[in-house]
C-alpha cells in the first residue's frame, strides 16, 4: 500500500483537478478510501487477455449456426 502522504496528495490531486472542494472529514474519509478503490482499479486489467475479444459480441447478419452457443 502507499505511503499515507503519496495517497493524500494524490488524493488532493485529484480532487481539485475535478473542481470538487471538500472537508478535511471528507478528505481523511477520501484518503482512507483511496487505496481500496484503486487496487480494485488496478485489478480490471489483465495484460494477458487485453487483445482477447470479450464474452458477448453481436455479430449483425450472423446466423444462429454462425454463432458460438
Amino acid at each position: 500500500m502507499p505511503e499515507a502522504t503519496n495517497v493524500e496528495t494524490t488524493v488532493r490531486v485529484l480532487l481539485e483537478a475535478a473542481g470538487l472542494p471538500v472537508t478535511d472529514e471528507e478528505l481523511a474519509q477520501y484518503v482512507a478510501l483511496y487505496p481500496t478503490l484503486r487496487a480494485g482499479a488496478d485489478r480490471l486489467y489483465m495484460e494477458e487477455v487485453r487483445y482477447e475479444e470479450p464474452a458477448l459480441l453481436f455479430r449483425a447478419g450472423a446466423t444462429r449456426e454462425e454463432t458460438p452457443s
